[in-house]
């Protein structure tokens, strides 16, 4: 055979699993959040404070007091000691929260927000 057939064969062999691969990669599920156990659990958000640098997109647990709860559409904001703020989808509630309650709610931390002086946590839900 010719150089240049042996050429263009290699050519579309590797583009050929390059092309299954890339496929392979892109086509993985999402990881849900919602079900992945927690990577760390926390009795007190002042004991995340602490560490929260080290926790930016993973999925954590924290206890704390229910300071603020509003509702907006299809989601539940609740604030856990005036700094923790998390978004919960209204119908993954199962029960009533009110201001004061204790609760554990696990969630990805998202990261501190400077201008609003909160951590922001997402895909969460609250523990029973």
């Amino acid at each position: 055979m010719s150089s240049k057939i042996k050429f263009i064969l290699l050519f579309f062999s590797l583009f050929a699993v390059l092309s299954i691969l890339s496929y392979l990669y892109i086509s993985k599920p999402a990881t849900d959040y919602l079900y992945s156990d927690s990577e760390k659990h926390f009795n007190s958000t002042s004991e995340f404070q602490k560490v929260h640098l080290e926790y930016i997109g993973k999925v954590i647990d924290i206890k704390g007091i229910v300071k603020n709860l509003d509702v907006e559409g299809d989601f539940t904001n609740i604030t856990l000691d005036s700094f923790f703020l998390f978004s919960v989808e209204t119908i993954n509630l199962t029960k009533e929260i009110k201001t004061n309650d204790e609760l554990v709610i696990k969630g990805r931390y998202e990261g501190y927000d400077d201008l609003f002086d909160e951590y922001s946590f997402i895909y969460c839900s609250v523990k029973e």
